[in-house]
């Protein structure tokens, strides 16, 4: 009855002079076919699933969708949304993003009984202010509190305090000067029109587990520097060597808090170690944060590492690192609001954690809720972001360029989640030195997909838009895929120039377009229940596999 009612509107339209025919699905789109581009229509034993092939150009396509959710067909149609082909797709940046991105303002915990209270200066009262003075002979303070004495040896200083509720603030100008802090209590540091550099090790070091509020004072420009070489670290009471690992350094947690002085301009340059580094975990709330070069990584944490804002500030980044832009090694990475601009050699962020034993309160996954994310990298095989467990997008705005052979976009070891937000990547690279292809979301996991845009070109032979070693599922969401490059010269499956290829994909919703040198979607099996797919291939059939499709708009073409 389905074939009959088809053929009768063909028939129809034909005898009208009809030039087009409207297929109009239940969910509120429709296809239009030019009956004299129409070529023949075939139908499968059930009766259930209609393909039409269409004459374009020097190609054929194929149009096929399920009968039973066909609501009417008929030369004329209104109140839908005509789907357009999309077999030819490009990937560029789009400027306009990012102004426009989203931002979570977050919630300042007052609770003490809640660890992350200690996040927010806010909830820390400064009764003392001691003022550290810098100058090319030499350095001087404030008068200070008991409980807190100075060492002075040139320009290089030594803080020591046992109490609490006290800030020190940081001025002047030395080009071979030092800061060490030793505190057993939580403390402020004001960065206050501060430019320091120490030739032989950290410009700043925080000898304290404690927590440091590091306020940037509004209007100043303050800039650090260490040295190409460190001089041996001090020894302390135990026997065993400080640590003394980048321009600044802290044991404990760093916050750079953005409260009442958010938009002030700290400039670290890293000749010899990282830029910013905590051996605990840091958070930045607010202030423009300019990374100049890092000879290793620009921030590297132990545990997590954030970015927030305040209801008045968020904060801007800037990092040019050799090694990676941003490295957490045992804790959590969170976005939520922010510029952050990375240009590095290596990863421009990772998270990962290799233990024998892992420990289970430990988790090496990235969440990116909010804010701008500008990317670049440049070594084989660095990927925009790697994590060694799984990759979650729920907002926000990445545009990330990957150039180097083996490189990806996303890199995660657990699973890919993209609810929201936009992901725009470009991946240059070819097979890598040790055989690894390059591409776009390259996942050990599941890959499941409800909303957001995501955009992938990859140019390189061999290279992937989705490279899934598990299964995909789609249930929404705007996609691009396109893999421009030919296949390597291995005959390997994993060499191939593939937009999708992953173990089974299923498809919910949401719209997809695919297009690539070898197969658009390559998998053991593929479900469509819903959504529309346009997938294109210029050396090969665009499907790997014939696509189980009890709803949606499929649109294939494949190479003639």
């Amino acid at each position: 009855m389905r074939k009959t009612l088809i053929f009768a509107c063909l028939l129809i339209a034909t005898a009208s002079k009809a030039q087009v025919l409207h297929v109009n699905n239940s969910n509120g789109t429709y296809q239009a076919f030019d009956t004299k581009a129409t070529e023949r229509m075939t139908f499968n034993e059930e009766q259930r699933l209609v393909s039409i092939q269409l004459r374009d150009g020097d190609g054929v396509l194929t149009s096929r969708f399920n009968t039973e959710k066909v609501s009417s067909i008929a030369p004329t149609t209104d109140k839908a949304t005509k789907l357009e082909y999309d077999l030819n797709p490009s990937v560029t940046f789009d400027a306009t993003e990012l102004n426009g991105y989203d931002e979570i303002v977050e919630t300042i915990i007052t609770d003490e009984t809640n660890d992350e209270s200690g996040d927010f200066v806010e909830n820390f009262s400064t009764s003392r202010i001691v003022t550290i003075t810098f100058s090319e002979t030499g350095v001087k303070t404030t008068s200070l509190p008991d409980g807190v004495t100075a060492t002075i040896d040139g320009s290089h200083i030594i803080i020591s305090s046992t109490i609490g509720k006290i800030g020190y603030q940081v001025k002047g100008t030395c080009s071979n000067g030092s800061l060490k802090i030793y505190s057993e209590k939580k403390f402020r540091l004001l960065f206050n029109g501060i430019t320091l550099t120490n030739p032989n090790g950290p410009a700043i070091n925080i000898q304290s587990g404690k927590t440091v509020y590091a306020s940037i004072v509004n209007g100043t420009t303050n800039t650090l520097c260490d040295g190409a070489t460190y001089s041996a670290p001090a020894v302390d009471i135990n026997g065993e060597e400080e640590d003394q690992k980048g321009t600044l350094f802290s044991e404990g947690q760093l916050i750079f808090d953005g409260y009442t002085n958010g938009t002030g301009t700290l400039n670290v340059t890293s000749l010899g170690g990282h830029a910013i580094c905590s051996d605990d975990y840091i958070k930045v709330r607010g202030g423009n944060i300019n990374i100049l070069a890092a000879a290793k990584d620009g921030f590297r944490t132990k545990d997590k590492f954030t970015v927030a804002r305040t209801a008045s500030f968020a904060p801007t980044i800037t990092i040019n690192a050799t090694g990676n832009g941003i490295e957490c090694t045992e804790g959590t990475l969170t976005i939520e609001a922010g510029k952050i601009d990375i240009t590095s050699a290596g990863d421009a962020i990772k998270v990962e954690y290799e233990e024998p034993e892992a420990d289970p309160a430990v988790i090496p996954d990235a969440y990116i809720k909010g804010g701008c994310i500008r990317i670049t990298t440049t070594d084989e095989k660095s990927s925009a972001i790697q994590t060694t467990r799984n990759y979650t997008q729920s907002g926000g705005v990445i545009h990330a360029e990957v150039k180097g052979n083996g490189s990806k976009i996303i890199n995660s070891d657990g699973e890919v989640l993209i609810s929201g937000g936009k992901l725009t990547g470009l991946s240059h690279g070819t097979i890598a030195t040790d055989a690894t292809s390059a591409g776009g979301i390259k996942c050990n996991g599941n890959i499941n997909i409800t909303g957001g845009r995501i955009a992938i070109a990859c140019s390189g032979k061999g290279s992937k838009g989705i490279n899934c070693n598990s299964d995909v599922t789609i249930d929404g969401g705007d996609i691009t895929l396109v893999s421009t490059g030919e296949n390597h010269t291995d005959s390997a499956d994993d060499k191939k120039s593939r937009a999708i290829t992953t173990n089974g994909i299923t498809i919910n919703g949401g719209k997809i377009v695919a297009s690539a040198y070898d197969h658009a979607i390559s998998a053991t099996e593929a479900t469509i229940t819903e959504g529309i797919v346009n997938a294109y291939s210029s050396n090969t059939t665009a499907l790997s596999t014939d696509a189980v499709q009890s709803g949606g708009w499929l649109l294939t073409k494949d190479a003639e």
